[in-house]
């Protein structure tokens, strides 16, 4: 122990500074007050960074659950989500396409006028020579509403009368195409022939008729 007043080194023991005399038994009580006193604060301080160290660990592993569940979580997510979206989104189109693939056979499976024949019908001239001649060729009822595009050559002891012109048309309710010629002749036909075609223009069906070369009506 060292005397306070002499700096000189006594025993732990002693009482008194073996060379000033002076009193060591306060100097003792202080030194150990102050031993206590660091220790104690030592003690403090370490407590304190303990507390400290726990806090910045505890703060790491939040964040780091934190970005886990709202980083890398959220990418495992959408990882597994957008597979998933995707076949919907397909499944969906594909759905979408179907009433429009469906129609599109539909229109191509059903054409636009069925196959058909001509069954009969008339043919009309006026009283003179240079009246128009009228036709009615019948293909049936079942037909109603179909179009077709028609075709009518008249001629006269073998001379054409007309260049035969395509005329679409639309079959009547009743079954009937009615078609009227262009052109009045000079003279009456007696020979005509008659080409059905669909509204693509492929020949269903033709058939040539004699008439008599006056006028009135006649039928076939």
């Amino acid at each position: 122990m060292r005397c306070p007043n002499c700096d000189s080194e006594n025993s732990d023991s002693a009482k008194f500074c073996k060379k000033c005399g002076t009193s060591l038994k306060k100097s003792a009580i202080n030194h150990e007050s102050m031993i206590n006193s660091m220790n104690s604060k030592s003690k403090g301080d370490n407590t304190t960074k303990y507390i400290i160290v726990a806090l910045v660990i505890v703060a790491i592993v939040l964040a780091g659950a934190f970005v886990y569940i709202y980083g890398f979580g959220s990418n495992n997510n959408d990882s597994q989500t957008q597979p998933i979206q995707q076949a919907k989104n397909n499944q969906t189109a594909q759905q979408d396409d179907e009433p429009a693939q469906t129609q599109a056979q539909s229109v191509q499976s059903t054409p636009e006028s069925s196959s058909m024949s001509i069954l009969g019908g008339s043919f009309e001239t006026g009283g003179g020579l240079e009246d128009k001649t009228y036709a009615s060729i019948f293909v049936g009822p079942e037909h109603s509403g179909e179009k077709v595009t028609i075709q009518i050559l008249y001629s006269r002891d073998g001379n054409a009368l007309n260049n035969g012109n395509m005329v679409p048309k639309t079959v009547d309710s009743s079954g009937y195409i009615n078609v009227r010629s262009s052109d009045a002749y000079k003279y009456f036909p007696d020979y005509a022939e008659i080409n059905l075609y669909d509204n693509s223009g492929n020949l269903m069906d033709t058939q040539g008729v004699n008439l008599n070369p006056s006028s009135g009506t006649q039928t076939f």
